[in-house]
């Protein structure tokens, strides 16, 4: 006789009838029996899946666009709009950027190629000179979630790639910061370099680059269009001042509104310098803010007043040249406020280009066992945190583009534990270099590039901002 177990027995009472209905059969075909009935529970296995994505009218690349399946799963296109994610069959994937369609699939029909339509409803366009009653509202709104969100923090993943005659340089980096409304007390945790040089392609004047042995790139991380902590941009006129201050009295303010394509207004508000403020270090460029929850969904922008300086230790000379820098900032608000979701950016000029991307790793679990906080050189503390190769176990975070997996292959120190492929020390012609020189080149290798801002006349009337709180930004390989 067979007795009925209590709990959750996996031969129920229906089984027990059918079995004393069989007591004449065999114990093989009995057991055989019990086999087959019992319930089989299928394990999906993850897969890896991979896509472009493009604009369905020009066929141009997207570059970091939002690829989501859980808050623990998800990642951006690169900059040539490609992506890799580790997820199961069935997942559903939903692609999107701010003025596209969002584009969701399964896993297992995610085509090779996925064309982004753009959003062209657009309800009305206006110009309007001065403060905006929705940008004053959002400002005065995210002040109220910096200082309610102060402490809260977001782990990111972290990549530049540097270009110049001759050379090219990656490293990529785990790290977090604070993360409501810009980026503060950066901390690296786990980081590598590689450095892949072209003989053929360098010429004389290139022939004493050794690296970027050192660069302060880390600052702008921290800019941001509506900033609360300014720091080394205490004197930048930013989009924040049309509402904080009267250097706002610099921007023109234009307006487009449009409806996504769930329906929500969202509001284009595109910020440019006046003639007046060609002079100052000034962000222009596009907020895009959600109306109906007043929310900052993303900022498309560029600086103007910065400039190139680079020592050439070979041949003892500096040169200076205006530069151009671009920005992009998306922001999440599934934690409760304003946070820095993905950010990216280009510092170009002429045969020199340095770019970076950020990538917020949402609810990813990740062990951290060192902590380098930034100080005036953001490689030489990510070489300090070290390489832990546990954290690049797993599949890419963000995928890398051809010419950064062309560095990552090509330079073998790359993935290593050492603790860096770069010499740090400074060089025989920067320790004798005179006052100047030296506190611009220090901890340098090779040669030298700096960025810094032009500062305005003490005399402008405009400004609200004291001269004497002007800073030097500088941006060393």
């Amino acid at each position: 006789m067979i007795k009925q177990l209590s709990g959750h027995s996996l031969i129920t009472n229906y089984q027990l009838s059918i079995v004393n209905c069989l007591q004449g059969w065999s114990p093989i075909l009995f057991l055989l029996y019990l086999l087959l009935s019992l319930p089989v529970v299928a394990q999906e296995a993850s897969d890896t899946v991979s896509a472009v994505v493009l604009d369905s009218e020009t066929r141009e690349p997207v570059p970091y666009a939002n690829v989501y399946v859980s808050p623990a799963c998800g990642t951006i296109s690169n900059y040539d709009g490609e992506f890799v994610l580790q997820c199961l069959p069935s997942d559903a994937l939903r692609i999107t950027s701010i003025g596209y369609q969002k584009f969701v699939a399964r896993a297992s029909e995610l085509p090779d190629t996925v064309l982004m339509k753009p959003t062209s409803t657009t309800m009305r366009e206006l110009t309007v000179l001065g403060a905006d009653d929705v940008l004053s509202r959002l400002v005065r709104k995210m002040q109220k979630e910096a200082k309610k969100h102060s402490r809260e923090t977001g782990n990111y993943f972290f990549r530049v790639t540097t270009k110049y005659p001759g050379t090219d340089e990656l490293a990529e980096a785990f790290m977090s910061a604070k993360s409501c409304t810009q980026l503060r007390d950066l901390v690296f945790h786990s980081g590598t370099h590689g450095l892949l040089k072209d003989a053929q392609n360098s010429s004389v004047f290139d022939s004493d680059l050794k690296g970027l042995g050192s660069t302060n790139l880390h600052i702008f991380l921290r800019l941001a269009p509506i900033s609360l902590y300014y720091g080394m941009w205490d004197s930048a006129i930013l989009p924040s001042d049309i509402v904080m201050s009267r250097n706002g009295k610099l921007y023109d303010v234009s307006y487009a509104l449009f409806l996504d394509d769930e329906g929500n207004e969202i509001h284009k508000i595109h910020v440019e310098g006046k003639p007046a403020s060609s002079r100052y270090n000034i962000l222009e460029g596009t907020l895009y803010v959600d109306y109906k929850r007043l929310r900052l969904l993303r900022f498309d922008g560029q600086m103007r007043g910065l400039f190139l300086r680079i020592y050439d230790n070979a041949r003892r000379r500096i040169t200076i040249d205006s530069i151009s820098y671009t920005m992009h900032i998306d922001y999440r608000h599934d934690h409760g406020f304003t946070e820095v979701a993905n950010m990216s950016g280009t510092i170009a000029k002429e045969k020199v280009n340095l770019r970076y991307i950020l990538f917020n790793l949402g609810e990813r679990e990740m062990a951290f066992n060192r902590r380098v906080r930034v100080e005036s050189n953001m490689l030489q503390a990510i070489a300090k945190a070290g390489y832990d190769s546990t954290l690049w176990a797993t599949t890419d975070i963000v995928k890398r583009t051809k010419a950064e997996e062309r560095v990552a292959f090509g330079d073998s120190a790359f993935l290593q534990h050492s603790r860096s492929n770069y010499d740090l020390a400074p060089s025989r012609q920067e320790a004798g270099a005179n006052a100047y020189l030296r506190n611009a080149v220090q901890s340098l290798t090779g040669s030298a590039m700096q960025l810094h801002r032009g500062l305005p006349p003490s005399s402008t009337p405009e400004t609200s901002t004291s001269t004497k709180r002007k800073k030097v930004l500088t941006i060393r390989p």
